[in-house]
């Protein structure tokens, strides 16, 4: 009888401790399904926004990157494309905000620096940009050339004077900088407060100034695309990289943007941002192996001098690959 007895306790035992684990079972696959819910759903909404930011849809990109913070409060390319999209409707604190935001987190990000750089011009906080500008110069030491306007701007003359030379003598000067250098650097110039202004001057006013004032009355593509040949031609790479991307927030999904944008980072020897840029234009490309052949011979251009000849050498192929075809 007890054998019995014990026999049944154990029977019994046996289905209620299986009916527990069951239970946990079920209670961790519901678990584990929301969280992949979840992140089905972020994956939406922030593909959305990309979408959304390409064709220009600022307001509609900040809604779907708000649903993404809603699941991931703490997610760096969400708070960054917030920044981006509020830069955009140009609302400045806001973007701010959340670049700020997101350096919290990743205060070294360098892509996330420039895009502070760039909110702190657009408000003509040069010296908040300065700052930033020297955060970045500590780990990408080639885009210290890039203090010198920032200095400018800001009315300090003597920092831009000072780096000007330091750059000079150490043979890193960007070739766009050059007539600048004989403006501030020219003997017998006292008149410092002159400074600013002589640097954008032209000798008279020639076929890029009128087609830029074209642009400015119409802020169209096609104008655009003229004038930004024409600068390239002119070898005005410091106006050919303010416009360029100026049109890369006007018309964010052209890819002939982001080539020109890069070519004038190269010129100006900042060549792992053209790099960049490229690699983030090339997606916009349909059914033009002319233009992917730029883009390729551009980012051996980059690749080269970076001191990476391999991929140098490969994009270099593909791109005469695609030119003999």
């Amino acid at each position: 009888m007890l054998k019995a007895r014990l026999y049944i306790s154990l029977i019994i035992g046996t289905f209620f401790c299986s009916d527990v684990l069951i239970g946990q079972e079920d209670l961790v696959s519901r678990e584990e399904m929301l969280v992949e819910q979840q992140q089905i759903n972020f994956q939406t909404f922030f593909f959305e926004a990309l979408q959304q930011k390409a064709i220009g849809n600022y307001d509609k990109a900040v809604y779907a990157l708000e649903a993404c913070k809603d699941i991931e409060k703490e997610n760096v390319a969400v708070l960054f494309e917030l920044s981006k999209n509020y830069y955009f409707l140009i609302k400045y604190t806001e973007a701010e905000y959340f670049i700020l935001k997101g350096l919290e987190i990743e205060p070294e990000n360098i892509h996330m620096l420039r895009h502070l750089k760039e909110i702190k011009t657009k408000q003509n906080d040069y010296s908040g940009a300065i700052k930033v500008q020297q955060k970045i110069v500590k780990n990408n030491p080639e885009e210290e050339a890039d203090l010198v306007i920032l200095y400018i701007k800001s009315g300090d003359i003597e920092n831009a004077t000072i780096l000007l030379k330091k750059l000079d003598a150490a043979n890193k000067l960007p070739e766009g900088l050059m007539a600048l250098k004989e403006s501030l650097l020219q003997e017998g110039n006292e008149d410092s407060k002159e400074i600013p202004e002589k640097i954008y001057e032209e000798i008279p006013k020639n076929k890029v100034d009128m087609i830029k004032e074209e642009y400015d009355l119409k802020k169209d593509f096609h104008s655009l695309k003229i004038l930004l040949e024409e600068e390239w031609k002119s070898k005005r790479y410091l106006d050919l990289l303010e416009h360029s991307k100026e049109g890369l927030s006007l018309f964010p999904s052209q890819p002939i943007l982001y080539l020109m944008n890069a070519k004038a980072l190269n010129s100006l020897r900042k060549h792992r941002e053209a790099k960049e840029i490229l690699e983030e234009g090339f997606d916009y490309i349909i059914e033009n192996d002319n233009l992917k052949s730029e883009f390729y011979r551009e980012l051996g251009l980059s690749y080269k001098a970076i001191g990476d000849n391999k991929k140098a050498t490969e994009f270099y192929n593909k791109a005469n690959t695609l030119k003999s075809e």
